[in-house]
């Protein structure tokens, strides 16, 4: 018998059927990959697991009886545990705070018992080899580390079933590997987990079978062995996968942005031309993220940098002026820095391109929607209407609105930070096929991926960083991933620029 079983599962909202007619099922001590495009209905398939949403129909089984999931609470107390794509932390409070949030051990007069807290979030922190100190507040950790703390919350629960969606989109090689043992490990204590991923090359790896969806059905479910990256693929998207495009020639008169960076540790220099993309590697930590924001002005106190075109400065001082003088920077945190969950497409496409689409102050609705259509059209975004809240669709179609809006502002130089994190292959491979022809119409691009594979298919060059300097640069042709990890970890320095 299944310890989960999903019968029949319909979800309808109004004017589209995000989940139709769907069997499935997971067995106690199985890692079970969900996959499928953006859109294919894997979320609202864990939505409806882990509680957040009630089915139009069918039925949900644990144990073969059936249960009603009515909110989240229900489904934790049902032994169910979810950690978002998205993260649900609360910046303010302690890393022990967060995990144990709404479960704090109490002492006299009902106060909390910050040491048993603390210890108890030690524990747990321990058992799964993450190095965090409980009592410090999440609003000072990184990204992957936040995404730490929300899988051993999940985990603090004691549940039966964990739902992981795409917990390792910002987890280094090291965190990556260390996430796999603990899901080994909790498989060997009888645990199932549902895990959803894009990065199909760690379905492979870590999965005993794969469920794959398209379209709000299910496709079917065969066990790993059986699979290949191709028949995955050919499963997901209902084609093979293409061989990468070859790269347009940099023209060798292009021209060239000078990029002076300055940080406590002094002042290094970068160059990228126009129609080029240059690829930033390293490890998570290693301060990409930092140099990307300096670029548009918002690398803090502590960074900042100076760009110059022919020998004529810009002013990049701050994000707008950045902007204004076509310097683009799109973030890695989607949800915290990149869109207005509560506001349509329309409006997140065009934030930024408002004064250029209004007339006299005002907007101009008509215009905003002609400009989105276009531009979206073109990205293959997936919407019932573009009227929709963004927050309400799939990580991916939300990065394509994204990247939309930057579009829409005509970018001299794009800075791209994980511009594929929690995107499908075929997605992927749109989103590749786009900056490739921005670069072909003589963009400047600067795109920062986790993903060396996905830098040694785009990039004309590489850069790697460690430590928050500039310690190899590389051609494409030259790079491997053994040459871009050992720079990252502080290896040999490779160079094709004389210092």
């Amino acid at each position: 018998m299944p310890l989960l079983e999903v019968r029949n599962l319909h979800k309808h909202y109004p004017g589209v059927a995000a989940l139709q007619g769907v069997d499935f099922s997971g067995d106690a001590g199985e890692i079970h990959a969900i996959v499928g495009a953006n859109g294919a209905g894997k979320s609202t398939l864990m939505n409806l697991i882990s509680g957040v949403t009630a089915p139009t129909g069918g039925e949900i089984l644990l144990d073969g009886a059936p249960v009603r999931l009515t909110s989240p609470l229900a489904a934790q107390a049902a032994g169910v545990a979810t950690v978002y794509q998205e993260f649900s932390l609360v910046p303010q409070l302690s890393v022990a705070r967060n995990i144990f949030l709404g479960r704090e051990p109490r002492g006299a007069f009902g106060l909390v018992d910050e040491a048993r807290l603390n210890a108890d979030a030690a524990q747990l922190l321990l058992r799964f080899n993450i190095g965090l100190d409980p009592r410090i507040e999440v609003s000072g950790l990184s990204v992957a580390e936040q995404q730490l703390v929300e899988i051993v919350r999940a985990l603090s629960f004691k549940a039966r079933i964990l739902i992981l969606d795409e917990p390792t989109a910002v987890l280094s090689l090291s965190e990556q590997d260390n996430l796999f043992a603990i899901m080994r490990q909790l498989r060997g204590e009888g645990m199932l987990i549902l895990y959803v991923s894009h990065r199909l090359e760690e379905v492979l790896a870590i999965a005993d079978r794969v469920t794959v969806m398209r379209d709000g059905s299910k496709v079917g479910t065969r066990p790993i062995a059986d699979l290949s990256m191709d028949s995955l693929v050919h499963m997901m998207i209902g084609e093979s996968r293409r061989s990468t495009p070859q790269r347009s020639a940099v023209p060798a008169d292009a021209p060239c942005f000078d990029i002076d960076y300055t940080t406590a540790d002094g002042t290094q220099a970068i160059t990228v031309q126009r129609g080029e993309i240059l690829g930033l590697a390293g490890l998570v930590g290693a301060g990409r993220t930092t140099f990307a924001r300096a670029l548009v002005g918002a690398g803090g106190r502590t960074a900042a940098t100076r760009i110059t075109v022919n020998g004529t400065a810009l002013n990049n001082r701050t994000p707008e002026a950045a902007m204004r003088g076509g310097v683009v920077y799109l973030t890695e945190d989607r949800k915290r820095d990149g869109i207005f969950a509560g506001i349509d497409i329309i409006g997140n496409a065009t934030a930024a391109a408002l004064p250029l689409l209004g007339r006299l102050g005002l907007r101009n609705r008509g215009s905003e929607r002609e400009k989105s259509q276009s531009i979206l059209h073109r990205l293959r975004l997936v919407a019932a209407s573009l009227d929709t809240p963004i927050g309400k669709l799939s990580g991916g179609n939300q990065q394509k609105v994204v990247l939309g809006r930057a579009l829409m502002m005509a970018p001299k130089l794009l800075v791209i930070d994980e511009p594929t994190r929690g995107v499908d292959v075929g997605a992927k491979a749109e989103i590749h096929d786009l900056l490739r022809e921005l670069a072909m119409q003589g963009t400047a691009m600067i795109v920062i991926s986790s993903e060396i594979d996905e830098l040694l298919g785009l990039a004309h060059r590489i850069v790697v960083m460690s430590d928050r300097r500039f310690v190899a640069r590389m051609p494409v042709e030259a790079a491997s991933e053994a040459a871009i990890l050992t720079a990252a970890a502080g290896g040999t320095m490779t160079n094709e620029e004389t210092a």
